[in-house]
């Protein structure tokens, strides 16, 4: 019951003040209803929170991690302390759709989840659309999206900037360098190192095969053709990761008297977008292309000999590449009606195995999906009205459609409904899958006869805001026909897990709560609750637990000097579906952490932070997280620092 006072503090109803980037090394403290100021250009609801990134943390993949201590709808599992995965209002997997460089982001992470690889490189901020969001990127965005908006070109000069940032305990060893622009050619160059070494958890054990490396470089270019004006954007990332080792101990069984040591995962990812837009009469056109290669390898053994005599023809226990290409090209015109958008979209996956690879989890597949979709949004006076449609044909067929209305009560107070219907078709994995990812830990069995997920959902929230106190509280209800998740079965002789449909509710309360204490003292606490089950009563597999962050900040000295404490509740996630009764062997405790961070700016061009993560030392693992189903923990405390030059 306490969990759910506390979850009455604030939900997101329209989008947050976007920091001014030309002051990276301050916090903006206030937020306003900036909604146009909004970089996705497929944002088709106002419920959308805007969160900058911290340009002084190393940017690496599990800085998103930093995106959670604003946002209500958001959790991120960490896994091994390199393998990051979104989870929005309580779901991720494919119900959550990353949008990177314009399009949908596609990658496979372990299982029939999604994970991201990338470093920030590039990224000005993240837009966090919580709820079913399809129109425009797709059917999988059931839960929400995760759109990661890009710099924008300067106005005059260039600038370049060198970021170092080092740590205890498993933190990344990493250096970046970033070049910004202006005028037309490339405006934006990065390149970005990484190296985690393995970590020790709170209980004082070390999480062998914790650790990764990760490089990556990208650039963004724009120009101009006739009335048209084009960016491309080019993205390349190598990742090695190691796969914790732990888990369910078998002392038993011959041959497991001693710990097995795996091998590691190689991603090799290349992503490239091409925009073009331009004016044709009173409307807007806009064209996106995307291509975007992901290949997976997971090795049975460790490779430090891979290039001695005998190791060359040591192929992966699984590989394959997934090749994703999407198209989508929009029309938009303002008139008095309001703003009418229309557009198709082309969605293309294919997922192959690599020829040495021991062993297949998923057959060689391709899926293609043709999408119409249209929106229009009008604002009369107190009231802002928007509804949406898209149908889909394919590899499978559905529609989606969208209705919201939100009204100002007061000059600071509004209130928001929203009803969105959507269909999610079977990925190919939930499908095809059959065998073991190294990595997921589990055997999973898919089921060809899969029918689409249909996703009916309701919404209210309320929000207050004004420069020295916001708040927001929300409500949602979702059903869900023929809901796909997975359930365990041994009638094989060993324990598997296959994809089955089931009809399910799934409902939940959100909030935040700001406070401008003074200019110089600023207070934010997220809360989060979300309950699923089917209409057996039982509970749906791996659903996030409750939640409650609050986040104190401080300048010191103004503009020079600030310090941040916060700290994370994660409630017990008693509610168990037999898939963890199974997999992870009972519910998941309860716990806290703190953090601080300490930053300060030497120079206009030079800045420095400390960071202490997990302060008390607390031996813990998200419920969702592979290393809950390992039976290891997190990392322990961890000590970071980070230097920022601009030159």
């Amino acid at each position: 019951m306490k969990l759910f006072i506390w979850a009455l503090y604030a939900l997101p109803i329209c989008l947050y003040g976007q920091v001014d980037t030309s002051k990276i090394y301050t916090i903006e403290l206030g937020e306003a209803l900036v909604e146009s100021k909004s970089h996705n250009p497929n944002s088709f609801t106002s419920n959308i929170l805007a969160i900058p990134i911290k340009t002084l943390s190393d940017q690496g993949p599990s800085a998103l991690t930093n995106l959670t201590h604003q946002s209500s709808s958001l959790q991120v599992i960490n896994i091994g302390g390199h393998t990051m995965k979104p989870v929005i209002r309580g779901l991720g997997g494919y119900r959550t759709v990353t949008a990177y460089q314009g399009w949908r982001y596609d990658n496979l992470q372990g299982g029939a989840d999604h994970g991201l690889d990338f470093p920030l490189l590039g990224i000005d901020h993240v837009e966090i659309l919580p709820g079913p969001n399809s129109l425009a990127l797709g059917t999988d965005a059931m839960a929400g999206v995760l759109y990661f908006s890009d710099l924008r070109v300067l106005e005059t000069g260039r600038s370049n900037a060198l970021k170092l940032s080092g740590g205890t305990n498993g933190s990344p060893l990493s250096g970046q360098y970033d070049y910004r622009g202006s005028g037309d050619g490339i405006y934006y160059a990065g390149g970005y190192f990484g190296a985690n070494p393995e970590y020790i958890d709170g209980d004082g054990d070390t999480v062998h095969g914790s650790h990764s490396r990760t490089a990556s470089v990208r650039v963004l270019s724009k120009f101009k053709s006739g009335k048209s004006n084009h960016r491309l954007k080019t993205s390349l990332v190598a990742r090695t990761l190691g796969m914790p080792e732990g888990g369910h101990d078998h002392e038993d069984e011959p041959g497991n008297e001693e710990e097995e040591k795996h091998g590691d995962q190689q991603v090799r990812n290349a992503n490239i977008s091409w925009e073009s837009d331009r004016k044709i009469g009173d409307w807007d056109l806009r064209n996106i292309t995307g291509f975007q290669s992901a290949s997976r390898a997971e090795f049975e053994e460790h490779h430090d000999g891979e290039d001695e005599p005998g190791h060359e023809e040591e192929g992966p226990h699984i590989g394959f590449n997934l090749i994703s290409a999407t198209q989508t090209t929009s029309l938009k015109k303002m008139s008095s009606a309001g703003l009418l958008t229309v557009g198709v979209q082309q969605q293309f996956r294919s997922l192959q195995n690599r020829a040495d690879a021991e062993e297949e989890i998923y057959p060689n597949k391709n899926q293609f999906q043709s999408a119409l979709f249209t929106h229009i949004s009008n604002t009369n006076g107190k009231n802002k009205t928007s509804a949406g449609l898209r149908g889909e044909v394919g590899g499978f067929s559905g529609a989606s459609f969208l209705l919201n209305w939100v009204h100002s009560l007061t000059k600071n107070l509004d209130i928001q409904s929203r009803i969105s219907y959507g269909t999610r078709g079977p990925q190919l994995e939930e499908r095809y899958a059959y065998g073991t990812h190294i990595g997921a830990g589990r055997f999973e069995v898919g089921d060809s006869n899969l029918t689409t997920e249909r996703l009916l959902n309701g919404e209210i929230n309320i929000g207050y805001n004004s420069k020295v106190f916001n708040l927001q509280v929300g409500a949602y209800y979702q059903f869900y026909n023929d809901f796909i998740h997975t359930s365990p079965n041994d009638d094989s002789g060993e324990w598997r897990f296959y994809y089955i449909q089931k009809d399910a509710q799934l409902y939940g309360i959100e909030g935040r709560l700001g406070w401008n204490l003074t200019d110089r003292i600023h207070f934010h606490s997220v809360a989060s609750l979300t309950v699923a089950n089917d209409l057996d009563g039982f509970a749906l597999p791996f659903i996030a637990p409750g939640r409650v962050s609050s986040h104190l900040l401080f300048e010191i000295v103004p503009k020079k000097l600030h310090a941040e404490i916060h700290y994370d509740f994660y409630a017990e996630q008693s509610r168990l579906s037999l898939t963890e009764q199974r997999f992870l062997e009972g519910s998941t405790p309860s716990y806290g952490l703190w953090s601080a961070t300490l930053t300060g700016e030497i120079s206009s061009n030079f800045s420095w932070n400390v960071e202490i993560l997990n302060a008390t030392d607390v031996a813990y693992a998200h419920h969702l997280s592979l290393a809950r189903a390992l039976d290891i923990n997190q990392a322990g405390r961890q000590i970071r620092a980070g230097l920022s030059l601009k030159f």
